[in-house]
C-alpha cells in the first residue's frame, strides 16, 4: 500500500500531507520490470565494461595495470553525490522530472565516455554516467516505496532485483562478444543505448507517483529534520552501512573477476561464463526470497544471509593460503556466498525504506549517498589490492560480513 498518512511538524518543519498517488498507469508486472530497469541503468554501466579493464590499460598507457578499475570507482563516486540531489528534489518537485533529467545526464556521460581521446576524459565521463546513474537509482527507489510498504515492498524489491542481479551474468558476456569485433567505445556507447531506450519507455508510461499534497520543502531545516528522523530510525542506522558494505565487497569481487579467472585460473575466453554462472546464484536468491521473506521475515533473512557469505568467503580464503582453491572450489564458494548476497540486497533494501515512507526521497538520497561512499573506497581497494589469488577478495568479504553482524546487534531492526 502506498503511505497516505498525514506526517507530523518536526523539529519545527510543517510537511504537508500526502494524499495518495493518482492511479498507477503500469500494471504489476509492468511496474516490477520498470523498478528492476530503472536499478540496472547504472549496473550496466559497471558490468559492460568489466572485460574491457585490460584493454582500457592498454589503450592510455596506464603506468599500474590496475588503475584501469578506476572507471567502476569513479563512476560510484559519481552516484553518491547525485543521490543527495535527486532525492530531495523528487519529495518537492515529483519522481517523473528528476527521473527524466537523471536519464539524460547518463546518456551524456555515456556519449562523453565513448568519445574521450584520454585517460582523464574518460574518468570524467564516467563520472558523469554515475551522477546520471546515481540520480535514477534514487528516484526509483522512491516510486517503489510510494506504492508499496511493509512486506510486499519486499516482494516487489525482490523480483525487481532479481532482474538486477541478472544482469551481471548477461551483460559481461555481451561485452566480450562485442570486444571481439570493436573495441571498449562500443560498449560505453551501449550504455548510452539503454539510457536512450529506458528515457523512452518512462516518457510514454511512467506516471507521478508523489502527489503534489505530499510534495516537501527542500528549506535547510526541513532537510536537516528529515535527515534527523533517517538518523535516529534504527533499521536504516544499521541497515544503510551494512548495504555499504556488502557492496563495496562485491564490485570489489567483479572488479577483480577478469584477473581471478584469467589470471588465477587461466580461463581465458571462459571469464564471462563462469563469471556469469557464479553470478546467477544471486538472482536466484532474490527471485526465491520473494517468497521466503512472507515466511521468515526480511531481519532473520538479512542475519541468515551474512552469515552464509562469511563462511563461504572463510573457507575460499582458507583454501587459497593453502593453495588448494581450486576452479570448481572457488566458484561453488562463490556461488554460495553470492545466494547470501542475492538475498541481502532487496530485504536491506526493504528495511530501510519501510518505515521512512513519508520523506522517502530524502531518505533514499541518504540511503544511496551513505552506501555508495562507503562502498566506493573498499571496491577500488580490494580491485586494486588484487595479487594474482582469490585472498583479497574473499578476505574482504569475511571483514565485511563478520562487520556487518557487529552493527546488526548493536540494533534492533523492524521488519
Amino acid at each position: 500500500m502506498a503511505d497516505s498518512s498525514v506526517e507530523d511538524v518536526a523539529d519545527g518543519v510543517l510537511t504537508v500531507g500526502a494524499v495518495g498517488p493518482a492511479a498507477p498507469v503500469m500494471g504489476a508486472a509492468e511496474f516490477v520490470s520498470f523498478i528492476a530497469v530503472g536499478l540496472v541503468v547504472g549496473a550496466v554501466a559497471v558490468d559492460l565494461m568489466l572485460p574491457a579493464l585490460h584493454a582500457i590499460g592498454d589503450e592510455f598507457r596506464l603506468v599500474h595495470a590496475n588503475l584501469g578499475q578506476a572507471v567502476v570507482a569513479v563512476l560510484l563516486l559519481g552516484v553518491g553525490p547525485a543521490q543527495l540531489l535527486f532525492g530531495p528534489l523528487s519529495d518537492r518537485y515529483g519522481r517523473r522530472p528528476l527521473f527524466l533529467a537523471g536519464l539524460l545526464l547518463f546518456i551524456g556521460g555515456s556519449v562523453m565516455a565513448a568519445l574521450a581521446p584520454t585517460f582523464q576524459t574518460l574518468l570524467a565521463g564516467r563520472l558523469l554516467q554515475g551522477f546520471g546513474a546515481g540520480g535514477v537509482r534514487v528516484v526509483t527507489f522512491s516510486i517503489a516505496r510510494d506504492r508499496h510498504a511493509g512486506v510486499q515492498l519486499a516482494h516487489v524489491m525482490s523480483l525487481a532485483m532479481a532482474g538486477l542481479l541478472f544482469e551481471p551474468v548477461v551483460a559481461p558476456m555481451l561485452g566480450q562478444l562485442v570486444l571481439m569485433v570493436g573495441s571498449w567505445r562500443w560498449l560505453v556507447a551501449a550504455t548510452a543505448g539503454v539510457g536512450v531506450a529506458t528515457l523512452a519507455w518512462a516518457c510514454l508510461r511512467l506516471d507521478e507517483s508523489r502527489a503534489p499534497g505530499g510534495r516537501r520543502s527542500v528549506s535547510p531545516a526541513s532537510l536537516v529534520a528529515a535527515c534527523r528522523t533517517v538518523a535516529r530510525t534504527p533499521a536504516a542506522a544499521a541497515g544503510i552501512p551494512v548495504f555499504g558494505l556488502v557492496v563495496g565487497a562485491q564490485l570489489g569481487y567483479l572488479s577483480s573477476a577478469q584477473g581471478i579467472f584469467q589470471i588465477a585460473y587461466g580461463a581465458g575466453m571462459s571469464f564471462t561464463p563462469l563469471l556469469g554462472l557464479v553470478s546467477l546464484t544471486t538472482a536466484v536468491a532474490s527471485f526465491a526470497n520473494a517468497r521466503l521473506v512472507r515466511r521468515y521475515g526480511s531481519r532473520r533473512l538479512i542475519r541468515y544471509a551474512l552469515w552464509a557469505l562469511v563462511a563461504a568467503n572463510a573457507a575460499a580464503f582458507a583454501l587459497a593460503v593453502a593453495g588448494q582453491a581450486s576452479l570448481p572450489a572457488f566458484m561453488l564458494l562463490q556461488a554460495c556466498g553470492m545466494f547470501g548476497f542475492g538475498l541481502l540486497l532487496p530485504n536491506l533494501t526493504a528495511t530501510v525504506m519501510n518505515p521512512l515512507g513519508s520523506i522517502a526521497g530524502t531518505a533514499a538520497s541518504l540511503f544511496g549517498f551513505v552506501s555508495t561512499m562507503i562502498a566506493a573506497p573498499i571496491s577500488f581497494v580490494v580491485g586494486f589490492l588484487f595479487d594474482g589469488t582469490i585472498r583479497p577478495v574473499a578476505g574482504a568479504y569475511v571483514l565485511v560480513g563478520l562487520l556487518s553482524l557487529v552493527i546488526l546487534s548493536r540494533y534492533r531492526m523492524e521488519e
